[in-house]
Formats: C-alpha cells, structure tokens, sequence
C-alpha cells in the first residue's frame, strides 16, 4: 500500500465529499470519468480530492483490506439454534453487503410460525451501517399493506447484533411464477399491478424503493405477489444466474439491468425511479426481455445502454422471441404505457405508479390510456372493444349520418377542452412529484431529522424559486401545503398559504383552480367559527364551477368540503346531503378518486352519527375503514381519526364496541406519533369508555396522561373533562378522600367575573356523585335536580342529562321516597332510549332501567322489578358484559324478585 499522507478535510467538507464518493462509486469506467470531467468543469479542486480517495479506494480493494474484518463474525453453524428474542434461527437464507438473513422458528410459546429474521454484521456494529441498519427498521416499520412483507419485530440479539423480524415469504419470483404456470398478458398486468399497488404505499410513505427486480417480489402460495427488501442489504440473495449486482456497505444493492438513468450516473434518485423500475419489470414479464434488447455484458456497455440507447417497444421485443405470438396483443397501448414508463428523463416519465397503474387498468377495461393520442378513430375502437353487440355489421345505416356528424364536432370541442386541460394537469402533475422528490431528498438527506413543518417550509421556499413565472401552478402546490399544514392542525400557518393560493388562482382564469383553492379556505374559515365568510367562499366555488363532466370532480371536493361544515355546525342533514352528492358525482367520474371518496364517506358517516342513526353511521364507518384497507392507509393518522369518530357511535349504546376501536386509534397514534404526547382528545375518548366499562386500573393512567398532554398543549377543554372524570373514576373505586381533593382543584371554576356556564354545570353533577357515595342523599339530590333544571331549559341531549336524571333517583331512593326515584328513572329511561335507533341495546337504558326495578323492589312490587331487572339485564349484559358490577348488581335484584 501507498504511504502517502492521507488528505485531511473539514467536517463539512467531508460530507460533501461522502455524498459525491457515493456517486462516483456507482460508476465505472467511462461513466466515472465523464462524471469527473463534468465535476472539474464545475469545482476542479474539489474534483482533485474526490479522485484521489478514489484512488486509495482502488488501492486498499486491491490489497482486500475490507475482506479482513477486525472482528471476525460466527460462523453460519455456530449462529443455527441461537434464540433471538422469541425466535430460533433455522436456516440461513442470504447474505449482503449489510448482514444476514434467517429462517427462524417462533419459539416463545406464545405462538408458532416462521419469520425471515436479518442480523447486522457483527463488523458493521457501531459503524454507520448500524445506524442505516436500524434506519432500515423504522422505514419497513411504517409500511403495512397487504402486498408488502411486513416488519414484525427488532432487537438486539445476545451476540450485540441489531436485528429485524421479517415476515417470511414462502414464495416464487415473480417472473417465474407466471412461466410456470403459462399466464396470459391480463394476468400478468392484474399481478403486476399488485406490485404498482405497494410501491405506491410507499411513495406514499415518502418511501423510494430504488431496487425493484423479479428478486424482490414474490408471489405467495395464495397468488398474492409481496414486495421485498426496502432500503440497505438484500434479505434474500440473488438468483446466482440471475444479472449481477453492485454492492456496497450502506447502500441497497444496484441491479444494472433495472437500474434507471438518473442511478447509474449520480442524479437524484426520486419516485419516477422506481416509475423506470416498474417499466422494465413490466417489459421483463411481458416479453422476458430488458427494453434495451440483449443485455450488455460490459459495465460501460451497460451504463450506455441504460442512458442512451433508446427502449425498444414490447412488441418488436417479443417479436424477435418466443414470446412471438404476442406482438399484435402488446402493439399500441401497451407499448406506448411502458414507453412512457420508461423515458430517460424521470420528469417526463408517469407523475406517479398511480398514473401508471391506472393506464393499464383503463387497457384492461378497453378504454383509452393516456400514453398515447386520444383521437376519435381511437375512443370509437376502444367503444367497439367494449360493447362488440351494439357494432355488428348493418347497426351503422344511413339514417345516423347527420347524429355522427354531429358527435363528431362535439367529440372536437369536447377533446380541445380536455387537451387543454391535460395539459394543465401535467404542467401540475409535474411540478407535484418534483414537491414530493424534492422534499424526499430533504427529509432522506444527512445530518439531524427534519420536522413536517420543516419540510413544508422549504416547499414553500421551492415554490418560490421554482415556479415563480407560473403562477396557476404555484397556486396548486400552495393549497397542497395548506391542506398538509390543516392536516396536521397548524391552523396559523396554514391561513396565510392558502389566501396566497386564493389570490394567485383568482388571477388564473380557471374556476377549477380557483374552486380549488377557495374550498378548503372556507374549511379552514369555518374552523374559526367565520361561518358567513365559510358560506361565502364556497358558494363562489362552486357557482363559478361549469356543471360538466370536465369539473365534475372539482365539484364534487368542493361539495364534500362544504359536508365538513358540518363538524363544527352539526348540521347532520346538511353533511348528509352533500356527502351522498359529492359520493354520486365521484360514481360518474373516470378516474378512481379514492381520497375524495374516503372524505365523503367520512363527511356521510359522521352525519349519520350526529343524526342518532347509529346502524347507518356504523356501517358507513366500516365501508370507510375499507376504502382505507384497499388504498394501504390503514395505518395513517386518518385511519386513527376515523376508529376514534367511530368508537363515538357506540358510546351512548354499546359501549364494549366502541372500546377496540378507541384502543385501535390509541394505539396508531402512538405508533405514528411516538409513545407519548399524542392528540389528548385521542387518549380521554378511550379513558372515558373504559371507566364505563369498569375498568378503572386501565383508564385511570390514560387520563392522567390526557392531563399532561392536553395542559403542555393548552387545550384547557379536555385537560378539565379529564380532570372531573378523574375525580368520579375515584369516587368509583371508592376513594372518595382523593375525588374530594380532585373537585377542589377545579374550584376556581366557579369563581372569576366570567365562569364558564357548563363547567358550572359539570362542577354541581360531580359534587352530586360525591354527595350520594358519601351517604348525603340530600346535598346529592339539591346537585343533582339543579343539573336536571339546566338540561330541560336546553333541551339537551349529552349522555350527562341520563346520568343526572338516574343520579336524582339514586337520591330519592336514598331518601326512601321510590315513587320519586320511579318517576325520576322513568325520565331517565325515557332520555336514554332517544340516544338510539329503536332495538339497539344501550348501557345507558340498562342503567336507567336497573334504577327503576331497584325503586318498584324497594316499593314492595315484586313483578314490576322483576320485569325491570330482566329488560336491564339484556341491556347491560351485551353493552357492558356479564362481569360488569351494574350487571351483577342487576341479576342479584332479579334473584332477590325469585326471577331467573
């Protein structure tokens, strides 16, 4: 080895050097020297340092310095039968650049089954490649879909290895897969498109695969293809006769043949990346060639074929193979699909795998693609494709010569309409996956972790620079962010984004990008309780708005947004009707709008909610958790959100239905949002269905941390709820000492110039459950009748006017006078019973009901207590469970009645 000095840099010079020696070291040959040439044009000193550690790396490979570790890692013998965590390794099943990866058995008894479990190199620990190595766990962490292995568990093993617990794909490349069993074109494009279907999750995700190859997907034993392998080292070695591939420490293996340009010479690598991927696997499964032909076999050779040579159409490939009998079926739309797929340059390619999908979909229902001119000649063909019958010889006759003409200059009008807009769309298509792409490579870029509003800051700053000229474009990608920044409920920020985007639209021209960019501003108006400038807004909209099929979508956003009014009005009709509109009009649409219809069924469901028309909004709900199954966003915070709105639906009812659902938002959140601090509303809503459920031990920590987090946010609301519910969960198990001191904490409440009239409220209900635990039935009774008073005057409907009422008759029995306490349970039942749909079963009824039979039993009417305690019990036992103390206390009245 040489012993020249080693060149000495600066921290910030070494990491613009660490990111340019990534590139380089991709490259080879030829391509490593143009891409030098091109750096010394620009930097030549730097140029000089980047091509002597070049150097060194040429030497130290030479002397195989890297193929001496300094710790010498187990053996594959040594390492079968270690238990790592639950599990025991088997078998190994690869090896790469970053660690190895084993079959392993479950073996903690808990359950049994096999995973793919992936150990870092003992050489790798504490290197940079650990930190990647466990970069890679949190990215596989974030991605659940059905057509992706998902990650299981992770840990250190008793060796000090990180590892990962894989799903196990038991399973066939994908290529093969469909040789083997002889698959038409329709069957490879359905299974194709279940790859497209999780790349997209995980474009999603802000996730770039950057390595998709038949190696990586797998088609299950249920005809299910499964992606593999997100991000650093393969989890199942290639095919030795497959292509080979370039591996270093810390990067995701680069398979030449599906590499795209902007990898093999240094670009950024984004979306449209995996987009050039998807083309070539999907020329590979249709023709069983690579678009450039015959593969090279040099790696310069390669690099040329990859950035020159142009793509060869599908149907000239499988002309020249024994994929013959094909061509005629992939000439036209499917080789004008992979083409665009496949453009050199990542801008002009599909603006998404959506996009992509989508195209073929349309070719496998007949209808017109956008990779290729839309012509009349051409819908017409694809018209007869799908209607065959209607265009049988002798349909055609003289007699619609004058409507063809007619259709005909309709069809022109109607195509300039639509390529002007087309070309609208793409100019905002474009610029939305170079947001996404660059903010990919912010957020995925060196150096300490960037927070969404971060990132959104520096899109607003892109959006300045970029598309300072082209203003109905910065409009778009403005609202985008807005709508980013209200997701994440940043309010303040977002009003400024979005009446910039309002303004820049109002200058376009363009009703469709002024309605879209007025809408959500007057959902951010109403969230101010602005309600008439909200109104305003969205009328403009939605008048300005040509009622055709062209702005049919738009329409239907905007009517869908104005449906959200009504979570701050609760206007349920309203919501309703727009809801089911908006839904009607996205039935008539061609594109498959599948976030607007996941916003309208959760406008409807709601509606349906605030209406009391609890089967309607149950089932609502669950066609919305669907729709949110089938586009993979069943683990994203509005998954989370939509089990917490519809654990509300069973509150006031069922209450042990609403108590999964609750666990399930909890539980999403915290995996989204960390272990602790999530949204207070998320974590009081399944406090306050577990007290009622009884199980105090559960809820009582979840509404101490609702305190914590809901105080440091200053939501002074559900910090006080949490509070007083508090207080009666003690009271509940009997500590009436600490509910007392719970109460006096919140005594301020009723002081000050200006108290809070429903905190009053609250306060008195409260004292009232004290009063009655302590056995002063007569301050219970005074606290109790006041809080019924101010709920009559209100014509109230909170679940709190039931407890009050059956709270007056617990008093009235204490006081020995049952036929006030039968009278006041009787109301009380009667209140409950307008909670819900008739024949639902309600826990709030079986209480008010369990009061009533006490009362007619304390009255010395046996049969009226019995028939009292029998309706409670088929109340409670299937809202709140047979173990429940109000279920108990109910079935030992009805045996003390002589009832069964």
């Amino acid at each position: 080895m040489s012993d020249a000095p080693f060149p000495s840099f600066g921290r910030d010079d070494w990491l613009r050097l660490s990111r340019l020696l990534d590139q380089a070291l991709e490259l080879d040959g030829e391509a490593r020297s143009a891409w030098l040439e091109r750096l010394r044009v620009e930097d030549g000193p730097l140029a000089d340092d980047v091509e002597r550690l070049l150097a060194r790396h040429d030497e130290l490979a030479r002397d195989r310095f890297l193929e001496r570790p300094a710790v010498a890692p187990p053996s594959g013998a040594s390492l079968r039968g270690l238990v790592v965590g639950a599990y025991t390794l088997r078998a190994p099943l690869g090896q790469g650049g970053m660690g190895t990866v084993w079959l392993a058995d479950r073996s903690d008894g808990r359950f049994s089954g096999q995973a793919a479990l992936k150990l870092l190199n003992a050489s790798l620990i504490g290197q940079e490649g650990e930190a990647r190595f466990r970069r890679e766990g949190s990215i596989l962490a974030r991605l659940r879909h059905p057509n992706i292995a998902r990650m299981i568990d992770a840990g250190v093993s008793p060796l000090g290895q990180p590892y990962i617990v894989l799903e196990y794909v038991d399973g066939e490349r994908i290529d093969r897969y469909c040789e083997s069993r002889g698959l038409g074109i329709a069957e490879r494009i359905r299974l194709f498109l279940e790859v497209t279907d999780a790349v997209a999750h995980a474009h999603a995700n802000l996730i770039v695969h950057r390595d998709l190859k038949p190696q990586n997907v797998l088609v299950d034993s249920d005809g299910r293809a499964r992606l593999l392998d997100f991000g650093i080292a393969k989890l199942i070695e290639p095919d030795p006769d497959g292509p080979a591939t370039v591996t270093r420490v810390g990067e995701s293996a680069l398979t030449p043949e599906f590499a795209a340009p902007e990898q093999v010479t240094g670009g950024d690598l984004t979306t449209a990346t995996d987009t050039y991927a998807l083309g070539v696997l999907l020329c590979a499964l249709l023709t069983g060639r690579h678009p450039a032909g015959e593969f090279p076999t040099t790696p310069a050779d390669w690099v040329r074929a990859i950035v020159e040579r142009e793509p060869k159409p599908m149907s000239v490939l499988a002309a020249a193979s024994p994929y013959g009998k094909r061509a005629s079926a992939l000439r036209g739309d499917l080789d004008n699909i992979a083409a665009l797929a496949l453009r050199k340059r990542p801008e002009e390619r599909y603006p998404s795998v959506e996009a992509f999908a989508d195209d073929l979909r349309r070719y496998l229902r007949h209808e017109p693609v956008s990779a290729r001119p839309d012509t009349l000649p051409y819908r017409t063909a694809k018209l007869v494709r799908r209607h065959p019958a209607a265009f049988a010889a002798g349909v055609i006759a003289v007699a619609a010569a004058a409507a063809f003409t007619a259709a005909i200059a309709w069809q022109a009008r109607e195509a300039r309409l639509q390529r002007d807009e087309a070309k609208a769309q793409m100019a905002r298509a474009t610029a939305a996956r170079e947001f996404v792409g660059y903010l990919l490579g912010v957020a995925s870029s060196p150096g300490p972790s960037r927070t969404p509003d971060e990132l959104l800051a520096k899109g607003e700053a892109l959006i300045d620079k970029e598309y300072a000229g082209n203003e109905p474009v910065q409009a778009e990608m403005l609202v985008a962010i807005g709508e980013q920044y209200m997701g994440m409920e940043s309010y303040e920020k977002a009003t400024p984004v979005l009446e910039r985007a309002a303004a820049l639209a109002g200058r376009s021209g363009d009703p469709a990008l002024l309605a879209r960019t007025l809408c959500p501003l007057a959902v951010l108006r109403m969230n101010k309780n602005r309600q008439d400038e909200a109104r305003a807004l969205i009328t403009r909209a939605l008048e300005g708005l040509p009622d055709d099929s062209l702005h049919a979508l738009q329409r239907a956003e905007c009517l869908i947004d104005r449906g959200t009014f009504g979570f701050y009005t609760e206007d349920a009709e309203a919501m309703k009707r727009d809801a089911a509109a908006g839904l009607t009009i996205l039935d008539t649409v061609p594109v498959p709008a599948v976030s607007e219809r996941i916003d309208a069924l959760g406008v409807l469901a709601y509606g349906h909610y605030l209406a009391r028309e609890s089967r309607e909004a149950d089932a609502a709900y669950a066609e919305l958790m669907d729709e949110l199954s089938r586009a993979g966003r069943d683990d994203t915070l509005l998954a989370a959100d939509t089990c917490n709105n519809w654990s509300l639906v069973h509150y006031e009812g069922n209450i042990a239905k609403a108590e999964p659902l609750c666990r399930r938002a909890v539980e999403l959140r915290r995996s989204i949002e960390g272990a602790d601090g999530i949204a207070p509303s998320v974590t009081y809503n399944h406090a306050a269905v577990l007290f009622q459920l009884a199980r105090y031990d559960e809820a009582e920590p979840l509404y101490e941390e609702t305190i914590r987090t809901a105080r440091a946010r200053h939501e002074e609301r559900i910090e006080t709820d949490a509070m007083l519910e508090l207080a009666d969960l003690y009271i509940a198990k009997g500590d009436l000492g600490r509910a007392e001191a719970q109460l006096e904490t919140l005594g301020p409440l009723l002081k000050g110039p200006h108290p809070d009239a429903f905190r009053k409220v609250q306060m008195t209900f409260y004292q009232g459950r004290l009063a009655l635990a302590k056995g002063d039935a007569r301050t219970a009774k005074d606290r109790f009748a006041s809080v019924v008073e101010i709920f009559e005057k209100r014509h109230s409907r909170l679940s709190m006017f039931v407890f009050a009422e059956n709270g007056l008759a617990r008093s009235d029995l204490a006081l020995g006078d049952e036929a006030a306490a039968a009278k006041a349970a009787g109301r009380s039942i009667e209140i409950a019973e307008d909670f819900v749909e008739p024949g639902t079963p309600s826990y709030l009824i079986g209480l008010a009901k369990a009061t009533l039979a006490d009362a007619r039993f304390a009255g010395g009417d046996r049969d009226a207590a019995r028939i009292a305690y029998r309706e409670a019990l088929d109340h409670l036992s299937a809202t709140l469970g047979d173990d429940h103390p109000a279920t108990a206390a109910a079935r030992r009245g009805l045996a003390a009645c002589g009832g069964v």
